[in-house]
């Protein structure tokens, strides 16, 4: 008999008949059930192997190849033996990436070498063979190898090294570095919101490499204290504040055959800029991005290898905010193929040394290219990551950027993760749906080639029946994706109490017809306490255009809570809400989310839980937050109105704030500052302080810890 959910009243159960139900200890479960599959993806550069990461059991990953020539998989390797913890770099590299995996968490491979970084050493497998530490190499921040594979480039003590892995023999490529200075590493806000990782970046022909510079030393250390410690330690991070001065980056190049020869530095030129991308082409000439600091004027500049400026390739402006490009790349005659919203919607880009500027598609439906994943040069073709059904659904398509001929590769409904080999003969589809658990596939245009995982070999994956997807109407006409954990059986007398689980801001799309958010514990847990859960992309949020995003500029938190209450008005017309019973939780922006609510809307949000909450913009980052609100000093209305210091009078529900002692994102001075504003104001409140939290949590019992108090919130109040 196939199982079922049960459906006893309007909105359908949310634990399939003959299952068993959560329990609380299963809520911060990771990874999800169902997402125990392959991850982290890289085809051998000849396409005949498939490396990845995978986690049998438990959360430490392994290293393991799949041969596409023989059908055959193998593991390559697990992690080192170690009783070492991670470094403090290798820590800050998990909360930028959000990572909670443990194990091998990165690798590089360049033909039958495959290169891992592990607790400050670099390991090498060559041929299959068993990880063997690199001698000369111990200390290496974010370490990789030349194109040939003979050379691990790193960065120790704050300098870029490279060492010849057969002779062991290790050359400075910078010297100088020092507290604050350092050549071959990205800045605090590249890292966090920019999208860039690295900070160096050698040439196809292994002649040259381009780096940058950090100068942070005139930025005052930000100190962190651990208090949970037998003798309290402090760490400090130049931690680049709104409206003050940012790093001081430069861009520079090398030789690598002569690395004693001075550094050629590039001149970015016309006021400061973020440095965003380093692609180098095949004829040896490095195409440059930056991004204004304001977001309004982008543009890519073409040097030679002794950093002389040769052209100006493509810039354009916009009036509120550019969003980079997350992949680009140049092609063998100079043509930048890559991506932008310059018309409005995300759209491939293709930028020949001569010739027309093009974008592909011309139409104007709600469809979104969101990056290029590989070029077939042959064929002039991109292979384009993009959306579908209102960015619902994400699907793979191929773009002919000579004539426009478009063809989708995935037409199978759901949410395609994709990973396509450098010659763009084969790609990996990790397909799932509200419905379906992921299946992992290799694929070869529209062939499937191998299957990695079947959704009837997941075991525990099957508990839990699907949210339902509705769409709501802001008050602009806009459409508005949301989705809705209904609890089981029949609505109580007056209808369920409703959580709207919220994050609200820029760049994040939250609602997706895709496996993860079934497997939302949380809100399957409430819907099974009786409590229903909807969660909402309110304007602003990400991959529906510049239109649907900009209407956030110059202020936050208005437009974003008019729609979050629309969406709870628009659910309790399809199903049996209780609106005098309605809660909101959210973390990060989602938490200053819900304190907004509580404090702009305590008719409708009664309770609301936040966690590590920015408080006051004016203590954000610069590249984030100066995107949308400019700075204090241009647009202080802006702040003052997006600040919910100056409003913490108005709290009348039940507030539980949590954050993190420790969290280098979001300082504790947002959470203390409006601590302080309440008690001013005489406003009680909850407060939940994690020790040893960062900004995301990542130990097991302060995460089971975390959901068991959001939980009980919401059943004690609610």
């Amino acid at each position: 008999m196939e199982e079922t959910c049960d459906n006893l009243g309007m909105g359908g159960g949310y634990v399939k008949a003959g299952k068993k139900r959560l329990d609380i200890n299963q809520v911060s479960v990771w990874p999800r059930p169902g997402g125990h599959v392959p991850g982290a993806f890289q085809f051998s550069e000849e396409s005949t192997k498939l490396y990845y990461l995978y986690a049998e059991e438990g959360l430490e990953r392994a290293l393991w190849v799949f041969d596409l020539v023989q059908g055959t998989t193998r593991m390559v390797a697990r992690a080192p033996h170690d009783t070492s913890q991670d470094t403090f770099d290798d820590e800050m590299k998990r909360q930028r990436a959000r990572l909670q995996w443990s194990g091998i968490t990165a690798f590089e491979v360049y033909g039958e070498v495959v290169l891992v970084p592990y607790h400050g050493k670099v390991y090498l497998s060559e041929n299959g063979s068993p990880l063997k530490p690199v001698a000369g190499a111990d200390g290496f921040m974010d370490p990789s190898l030349s194109l040939d594979g003979t050379v691990v480039f790193g960065v120790r003590d704050g300098n870029l090294w490279s060492l010849n892995r057969k002779t062991g023999v290790g050359t400075p490529l910078t010297v100088g570095a020092t507290d604050g200075l350092t050549y071959g590493l990205a800045e605090y806000v590249a890292q966090e919101e920019l999208d860039r990782g690295h900070g160096y970046w050698p040439s196809p022909d292994g002649r040259w490499m381009a780096l940058s510079e950090v100068d942070e030393r005139h930025l005052p250390p930000y100190p962190i204290v651990h208090q949970n410690h037998e003798g309290a330690w402090m760490e400090s991070h130049r931690y680049p504040f709104v409206g003050r001065e940012n790093a001081k980056v430069r861009l520079g190049i090398v030789p690598l055959t002569t690395p004693h020869d001075p550094i050629a530095w590039i001149d970015l030129c016309e006021g400061e800029r973020y440095l965003i991308d380093v692609v180098w082409s095949e004829m040896g000439q490095v195409f440059v991005l930056t991004l204004s600091r304001n977001h309004q004027h982008l543009r890519w500049d073409v040097y030679d290898v002794w950093g002389r400026w040769v052209r100006r390739a493509y810039e354009e402006g916009s009036p509120t905010w550019i969003v980079r490009p997350p992949t680009s790349f140049v092609t063998g005659d100079g043509t930048i193929v890559t991506t932008s919203e310059s018309t409005g919607l995300r759209r491939l880009l293709v930028v020949p040394e001569s010739g027309p500027i093009q974008l592909f598609p011309d139409n104007q439906d709600d469809e979104v290219v969101l990056d290029v994943l590989a070029l077939d040069r042959n064929k002039h073709t991109a292979y384009v990551w993009g959306t579908r059904h209102h960015a619902l659904e994400r699907t793979l398509v191929a773009i002919d950027w000579v004539n426009g001929d478009r063809r989708e590769l995935t037409p199978d409904a759901g949410w395609h993760s994709i990973v396509v080999s450098r010659d763009a003969r084969f790609f990996v589809d990790v397909w799932s749906s509200l419905e379906k658990p992921p299946v992992v596939r290799v694929r070869s245009d529209s062939d499937i080639l191998h299957t990695m995982t079947d959704p009837k070999e997941l075991t525990d994956s099957g508990h839990y029946c699907a949210p339902k997807l509705f769409a709501a109407t802001a008050e602009d006409g806009t459409r508005l994706n949301g989705l809705i954990y209904v609890p089981e059986g029949k609505a109580p007398r007056g209808g369920w109490p409703l959580v709207d689980s919220v994050y609200g801001g820029p760049m994040v799309q939250t609602v997706m017809d895709a496996w993860s958010e079934t497997v939302d514990l949380e809100a399957q847990y409430l819907a099974q306490l009786g409590i229903a859960v909807m969660r909402l992309d309110n304007r602003g949020s990400a991959n529906r255009g510049r239109a649907f995003a900009e209407v956030l500029y110059g202020r936050f938190g208005d437009v974003e809570l008019a729609d979050q209450i629309m969406g709870v008005r628009s659910v309790a017309q399809q199903w049996p809400i209780n609106l005098s019973r309605v809660g909101i939780y959210g973390w990060s922006y989602g938490g200053y989310m819900t304190i907004r609510a509580m404090l702009m809307a305590p008719g409708i949000f009664r309770v609301g839980v936040a966690g590590a909450p920015v408080t006051d913009f004016r203590w954000y980052d610069t590249a984030y937050t100066e995107r949308y609100l400019g700075t204090h000093h241009n647009n202080p209305k802006g702040y003052d109105s997006t600040s919910l210091i100056n409003k913490a009078e108005r709290l009348q529900g039940k507030l539980l704030l949590i954050h993190g002692l420790v969290d280098e994102n979001v300082h504790f001075r947002h959470s203390a500052a409006l601590i302080e504003a309440f008690i001013q104001a005489g406003r009680d409140f909850d407060l939940l302080v994690l020790p040893n939290a960062r900004h995301m949590v990542t130990d097991q019992k302060g995460s089971q810890y975390r959901a068991r108090r959001l939980v009980e919130y919401f059943e004690q109040h609610l």
